[in-house]
């Protein structure tokens, strides 16, 4: 009863804050209840835009009376009083008044995952965490943390605000297009110019940039800025999330991502923003083109605001060039991302290197160029006969970059042959890097099994790279990554295959099905006519294809090993 009484403020915020909000979006709607038609809408809307900045008000003292002091409050509830400021000095303005209560009522709602103890009554420290009696395992809260954005996205994009005046999208509808883009594959069932309004667009925005950096990042980025602490079963997913071992190393690890983010998607845009002004756009549209697509390249997402992705710029090096470095920066990782920054700046040796970016560089770079030279070669006659030899070159090479999850397109794929469809399924199968935007089985997956192979027909008993042993463990579980991530896109091909029996081709459905599992987005044309059954078959895809699917099991299957099981002798079987 006491937490719950703690929580009232938030409640409050979330009942008074989250009905203007849904009010607002409702604007507009052919179907709303019927008290609230018309003049009455109106009525509740400006009404709401006089008396959110009192709830908020509200809010900031309770917060302020169950602070320990001054300095806790203010490095806590910064933001409330960043928001609360402006809300005052523009009282009654409807649009303010929408931006920065939804802007609010989101900070509200990362503070329920925040488990710092603060004094109680009687001098005890006591949690506040809305969750703390949910014994949730890191693969299960990671899980649940996608579906909760993935379900708040749908919802999002089926408000009447979020759509084209005359457009209804379906559930289904939304409920895809939000798993796409939160789970940055770029996968669509409907085009986000023709279907979706300026505020649907931002938030399938929004959705990419949490997806991309994976939503336990975000947080921990957010917990940061705002002053508060990460908890301690937070620190630990985290850690190892990013495979790190102490908090200082944590700490400074998120700070790297949101720098390194923010600057490459500002660099990414600036230069977008450029060549899409060169291109006739007005500033205005192509500042807004130049930061979504560079986002959306970033996070190796793939989602367009054309309706032909970016087709209209295969031989315009300035704008593919763009996107293709911000999809590999986005598909490296940021621990890769952070080596290269200390080779440039402090002149380090390739040998100084990690072993993990070593291992990313060199098998990124022969998936690269070796993907644009069976590209080439293959289409050099076909779908590229009509270029130049400069352009087969660029649009092979964006192609090959691309299908390390990028999911954008300079030339319509279906006018590829099977031959090249099929050996750019299987580069997309592998995907980007650890750590990354990007998903697949990653590369260092591909690195450990041709390294365990080759020890194998060596007749080594120890599986090695760059002069180092590779863990047993690790051989083990890329093994498994491999050969699950091959049962589960065999299995859902097969099911396609009999629910979507109208496709007609066995090549379409299994070059969508490796798409999604990847994260990729590329298409054959097949997403837009899937039936209900087949785009909630993708969209469960694509979900396990940004978790990972060794994710997914341990989140579902996973159990703690219980005190005083046997062990049992080890067992030979005969192989080969």
């Amino acid at each position: 009863m006491v937490q719950v009484f703690k929580k009232l403020p938030f409640l409050i915020e979330l009942f008074f804050n989250g009905s203007f909000i849904l009010l607002y979006s409702l604007r507009g709607a052919d179907k709303v209840p019927f008290q609230f038609q018309g003049a009455n809408l109106d009525y509740f809307i400006e009404g709401g835009a006089y008396f959110i900045p009192i709830v908020i008000a509200v809010v900031v003292l309770t917060n302020y009376f169950e602070a320990g002091d001054i300095e806790e409050f203010v490095r806590r509830y910064i933001f409330s009083l960043v928001i609360f400021v402006p809300l005052v000095i523009t009282w009654g303005d409807i649009e303010f008044a929408f931006w920065l209560s939804a802007a609010h009522l989101l900070s509200s709602i990362l503070t329920i995952y925040d488990d710092t103890p603060s004094d109680g009554l009687n001098g005890r420290r006591e949690k506040h965490n809305l969750f703390q009696n949910f014994r949730l395992r890191p693969a299960q809260l990671v899980l649940l943390s996608f579906l909760s954005v993935i379900f708040l996205g749908a919802f999002l994009l089926l408000l009447p605000v979020s759509q084209k005046e005359g457009i209804n999208l379906s559930m289904i509808d939304g409920l895809f297009m939000s798993t796409s883009a939160t789970c940055v594959t770029g996968l669509t069932t409907l085009s986000l110019e023709e279907n979706f309004s300026f505020f649907g667009q931002i938030v399938i925005l929004f959705l990419i940039q949490i997806g991309g950096l994976s939503i336990m990042t975000l947080y921990s980025s957010m917990a940061i800025l705002l002053g508060r602490s990460i908890g301690v079963k937070d620190r630990v997913i985290m850690q190892d999330l990013l495979d790190i071992s102490s908090l200082e190393d944590l700490l400074a690890m998120v700070g790297n991502i949101v720098k390194y983010t923010f600057f490459i998607e500002l660099w990414g845009a600036i230069v977008l923003t450029l060549a899409f002004s060169y291109e006739g756009f007005d500033f205005g549209k192509a500042l807004y083109y130049g930061i979504f697509h560079s986002i959306s390249a970033f996070c190796n997402a793939g989602f367009s605001l054309f309706e032909s992705s970016l087709e209209n710029y295969s031989v315009n090096p300035v704008v593919h060039g763009t996107v293709s470095i911000l999809v590999i920066l986005g598909g490296l990782g940021f621990i890769v991302l952070k080596e290269i920054k200390e080779f440039v700046v402090q002149r380090k040796s390739f040998v100084r290197f990690s072993l993990h970016t070593k291992i990313v560089l060199i098998v990124s770079f022969v998936l690269t160029f070796g993907g644009m030279l069976f590209i080439f070669f293959s289409e050099f006659l076909r779908s590229l006969d009509a270029y130049s030899l400069w352009e087969k070159i660029q649009i092979s090479f964006f192609h090959s970059v691309t299908l390390r999850t990028a999911g954008f397109s300079t030339i319509s794929l279906t006018n590829f042959h099977p031959f090249t469809i099929y050996g750019m399924a299987l580069i997309m199968f592998i995907g980007a890097s650890p750590g990354s935007t990007g998903g697949g089985i990653k590369t260092t997956t591909l690195a450990i099994l041709y390294a365990g192979v080759r020890s194998t027909l060596l007749g080594r008993k120890k599986v090695g790279l760059f002069d180092r042993v590779i863990a047993s463990p690790i051989v083990v579980r890329a093994t498994a990554l491999f050969f699950i991530g091959i049962l589960i896109a065999s299995a859902f091909v097969l099911i396609l295959m009999l629910v979507e029996s109208e496709t007609g081709s066995y090549l379409p459905i299994f070059f969508e099905v490796v798409s999604a599992s990847a994260t990729v987005g590329l298409s054959l044309g097949v997403t837009p006519g899937l039936s209900l059954l087949g785009k909630a078959l993708i969209g469960v895809l694509m979900l396990i294809g940004r978790i990972g699917p060794l994710t997914l099991i341990l989140a579902v299957a996973q159990r703690e090993k219980l005190l005083g099981e046997f062990e049992y002798p080890d067992g030979k079987i005969m192989m080969g």
